[in-house]
């Protein structure tokens, strides 16, 4: 038995006063003595027992009485206490179970049955103080892990959304959004085209957190000074202003969760830079397939004229020179002669330009090659275009605010 125990016997009975602290001083137990209700509920406030044996039948206040007000008293309300009463009755056992007696012991008792109750109501007593730790911890345990799954699921929601983000500024308010849900003031530094943005919880950034921000080691992932913590990414850099201290626990969580949300952000920072890259390198490339186009064209369209005009040309040459021969008087043959030459050189010139029509039909069908071209990149591009915007829609309708974890 632990000689630590105190026992508290309230009673008016003196010969059971001495009974009890014969049985119990000889087995290593501490006892004190009242013999009534009142003085009894002093001597009880006045040093904590471990266990109280309490008489019914008492002059004043009866033991039903004395049990219901220590019971509703914050320093005596787990004590165990076991009643001691000449009647056994259903009734009187009820009636002490109701005013939160542990056990009912009925008169006479012998030394070695009091022994053995008290044992094992210590023995009870104890296992339900042991119990309440245990359920205290328990409850401490999953209140800290609901606030884990609860932070956790605010950060699984951004990385969802964070898909649908089509801008810096989205981004950035989206995730300035998902800290301030889980209690964190912050602002940020993003990086787009080596130029930085700045973002802040509050709407402002102050002189000296941009300095802090932008001096601070980039090599390094994290760096704690004070209730404040900045964490840094090559495209983006973040100052927590409140980091929880006083949490332990919370603490070591805030700072497993970051890194998974500023990754996020990273990577979504050099997406979206490569899209819009991809987006305009597309745009360019079908301007200057118009370009191409439209020049290919009107080459065809000069070559066309030309040939056209150098045919008139020469028809109109034959013409005056068939004129000129007669009024210049030649023989007939030196008239065939030069006709000959005139003719072999016009036939030669006509065949350098039916030559044209292969450049011609070369240009036309690369032209309709550019076209297809152009109008598959057109499609490419509008489809792109218009698949973000149904990914958008489908990611706001499909998202809800309250993300359950389980």
């Amino acid at each position: 038995m632990d000689d630590q125990i105190d026992v508290l016997a309230i009673d008016d009975d003196k010969f059971v006063q001495k009974m009890i602290v014969k049985a119990l001083e000889s087995n290593s137990l501490k006892v004190r003595t009242a013999d009534d209700g009142e003085s009894g509920i002093e001597e009880a406030t006045r040093r904590v027992p471990g266990i109280i044996l309490l008489d019914v039948e008492m002059p004043g206040i009866n033991g039903y009485e004395v049990c219901d007000r220590l019971r509703s008293l914050e320093a005596t309300k787990e004590i165990p206490i076991v009643f001691l009463s000449s009647h056994g009755s259903l009734r009187e056992r009820l009636q002490g179970y109701e005013v939160g007696a542990d056990d009912y012991i009925v008169k006479p008792f012998e030394a070695e049955f009091l022994l053995t109750r008290i044992n094992v109501l210590i023995k009870y007593h104890l296992e339900k103080q042991e119990l309440r730790q245990q359920y205290l911890l328990a409850q401490s345990t999953a209140i800290t892990a609901m606030t884990g799954a609860g932070e956790l699921a605010v950060a699984m929601r951004f990385l969802e959304k964070s898909l649908t983000y089509q801008n810096i500024n989205d981004l950035a308010q989206g995730l300035l959004d998902s800290l301030d849900q889980i209690s964190l003031n912050c602002c940020a530094m993003i990086i787009e085209n080596d130029q930085s943005l700045w973002y802040s919880s509050d709407s402002s950034v102050s002189p000296l957190e941009k300095e802090l921000i932008e001096m601070c080691d980039k090599e390094a992932r994290f760096l704690d000074f004070g209730g404040r913590t900045i964490i840094n990414y090559p495209r983006i850099s973040l100052l927590v202003k409140n980091m929880p201290l006083d949490d332990p626990e919370r603490y070591g969580r805030i700072k497993d969760l970051l890194p998974i949300l500023l990754s996020a952000v990273n990577a979504k920072v050099n997406s979206l830079g490569t899209q819009e890259a991809l987006t305009q390198q597309s745009l360019h490339q079908m301007d200057s397939f118009k370009m191409i186009r439209q020049s290919l064209f009107n080459l065809g369209t000069t070559i066309v004229k030309n040939h056209k005009a150098s045919t008139a040309t020469m028809n109109n040459l034959v013409h005056e020179l068939s004129d000129d021969f007669l009024r210049m008087g030649l023989e007939e043959d030196q008239e065939e002669y030069l006709l000959s030459r005139v003719d072999s050189a016009i036939d030669e010139a006509m065949k350098k330009m039916d030559a044209g029509r292969e450049i011609r039909q070369a240009l036309t069908f690369i032209l309709t090659n550019l076209n297809s071209v152009t109008a598959k990149q057109q499609e490419l591009l509008d489809a792109y275009i218009a698949s973000l915007a149904t990914e958008v829609v489908e990611q706001s309708g499909d998202l809800d605010d309250n993300v359950e974890l389980f």
